[in-house]
């Protein structure tokens, strides 16, 4: 891409206020203000489980003219003393692809990053690139800008979103796990004719927050007979309710509570014997 170097020398702005920017998020901008650059009118950002991240940048040009060009700005260690005017990498795309360039310390080069990928159809401006290929930070600033260059490359319109100084903060959000704790019984002792529960304390390995909701599977076994049981989680606890059998005494019961949430699944067992 021609020009490329000389737009990011004058792109990098003196950072103002952030505005924090978490997992699958939708930001609008100010339509009307960009003169002739594109006019950027919303900007996403997601990641996946891997870290695999995809910017969107929305703008009112279906399709770029010659010499626009869309852009997202990183200051991947969130300190504006450091990089190409506090910035680490460039991702640009004009009407003749795309460019990832970094800071070497003195100079803007390309960056060898075999993640990433820029295209731009119906308006949409869409970057994608891996945490890895960012320098592995889990926390970065990011902001986009438009601009329209004359035949000499100076810029003569532009926006950016968020307006002025500002920026984003993004944090990677971390895939969601689920830990459950050791199974426990109530009573501790399983009685033949008498209802029994087991149950096991589950919270987000994400987060560290206690479960809120979920689908609970009971698996129950009195000898090798099954049971029965009713799941549900209950202020942070996945349970299963059962009746035992008075023909249950001296058998081995076996229970087995899987609770599922928005698609991740954990299982805890516990057996006794029956008294």
């Amino acid at each position: 891409m021609k020009k490329v170097l000389l737009l990011v020398s004058t792109a990098a702005l003196a950072l103002g206020a952030a505005q924090v920017a978490k997992a699958d998020a939708n930001y609008t901008d100010p339509t009307g203000d960009s003169t002739t650059a594109p006019d950027i009118t919303g900007v996403t950002a997601v990641n996946d489980a891997a870290g695999n991240l995809t910017f969107t940048v929305r703008t009112s040009h279906v399709a770029l003219g010659a010499d626009s060009l869309v852009d997202i700005a990183f200051d991947t260690d969130q300190n504006s003393q450091t990089g190409g005017g506090g910035v680490e990498f460039f991702f640009l795309i004009g009407s003749d692809g795309w460019e990832f360039v970094r800071w070497d310390g003195a100079k803007w080069v390309a960056a060898a990053a075999a993640s990433a990928h820029g295209g731009y159809a119906n308006g949409v401006a869409t970057f994608k690139v891996s945490k890895a290929d960012l320098g592995g930070v889990e926390k970065f600033t990011f902001w986009a800008d438009s601009f329209q260059l004359d035949a000499n490359g100076n810029v003569i319109a532009e926006d950016t979103a968020p307006e002025g100084t500002n920026a984003y903060v993004y944090t990677i959000a971390k895939p969601l796990t689920l830990r459950a704790a050791t199974a426990t019984a109530v009573p501790a002792k399983p009685a033949a004719g008498r209802p029994f529960t087991v149950g096991t304390r589950v919270t987000r390995g994400d987060n560290g927050a206690a479960l809120p909701s979920g689908t609970v599977t009971c698996t129950v076994r009195v000898g090798t007979a099954p049971l029965r049981a009713t799941g549900r989680v209950r202020n942070g606890v996945a349970v299963c309710a059962m009746q035992l059998p008075k023909t249950a005494k001296g058998k081995l019961v076996r229970v087995t509570v899987k609770v599922t949430f928005q698609g991740v699944s954990t299982t805890k067992t516990y057996s006794a014997r029956v008294k």
